[in-house]
């Protein structure tokens, strides 16, 4: 585990290292690697590499410009540009590495520019933090689809659980059904005003339990349960709550007359 003042010695010397790298014209910080209040002992190091086009590939290929390279467990790769590394302490590196061409393929919301040999990467950071932002808002959201397919996922769920396929049956509902269900509080009502910073427009269940402690509380003590209860929890949690019309609340009996539950 690295201390504050260690994760930020980190960044410095990443920075310093791509700053020298030849084939480098940028490095960008995303979460908290740019937003160092949230840095705790389990943060870790986000990022992108802007490259000289054409140079992406050999910077993937050859990790020896990260700091304490020769301490590398294990850094698998993830996607066409992204990569995770662990060091033997432990110590969690994300990261993607873009051609100068392609850098917009990335999404981000809060960013920390260290690097930028063009004079150009913090405008297009800028850029793509508004358009991921934009992306999230112009996403028109159907409340009443996601209640529908969340009961549907109960449905099958349990379905499945029952026949004896528990892997899927548990996807479906500690998953998919519990995604659902969060983006469904979402919708329904907004954090606590001081923990509005806290929102993560990439990803709806980040920080949740912080923001809606009540519902974090409930789903978590759902989710520890057999997949039945679990399923059987987050109606209750649906048809406890203030939100549902009578039309959902007849829905949800429909699912229950199903089950056989009482």
């Amino acid at each position: 585990m690295l201390s504050k003042e260690e994760f930020i010695a980190f960044e410095e010397e990443l920075t310093g290292n791509l700053q020298r790298h030849p084939d480098v014209l940028g490095l960008v910080f995303v979460g908290s690697a740019a937003d160092h209040s949230r840095i705790d002992q389990w943060s870790d190091h986000d990022f992108f590499v802007v490259s000289v086009e054409g140079k992406g590939e050999s910077l993937r290929q050859d990790l020896s410009w990260l700091p304490n390279h020769d301490k590398i467990a294990f850094h698998p790769r993830e996607t066409a540009h992204g990569f995770k590394v662990v060091y033997l302490d432990g110590h969690v590196l994300e990261f993607a590495v873009f051609n100068d061409s392609e850098l917009e393929l990335a999404s981000a919301n809060d960013f920390l520019v260290t690097v930028d040999k063009t004079g150009t990467i913090a405008n297009r950071m800028k850029q793509i933090a508004e358009r991921s932002a934009n992306r999230v808002k112009e996403t028109k959201y159907d409340p009443e689809a996601a209640y529908e397919l969340l009961l549907c996922q109960l449905l099958i769920g349990v379905g499945r659980a029952r026949r004896g396929e528990n892997l899927i049956a548990s996807e479906h509902i500690r998953s998919w059904a519990v995604t659902a269900l969060i983006g469904l509080i979402r919708f329904w009502e907004e954090p606590a005003a001081e923990t509005v910073h806290l929102t993560d427009n990439l990803n709806a269940l980040r920080r949740f339990e912080k923001q809606y402690p009540h519902y974090g509380l409930a789903i978590l003590k759902a989710q520890a349960s057999e997949t039945e209860s679990c399923a059987r929890a987050i109606v209750d949690i649906l048809v406890e709550s203030k939100y549902l019309s009578e039309s959902q609340k007849e829905q949800a009996q429909v699912v229950k007359d199903r089950l056989g539950w009482r």
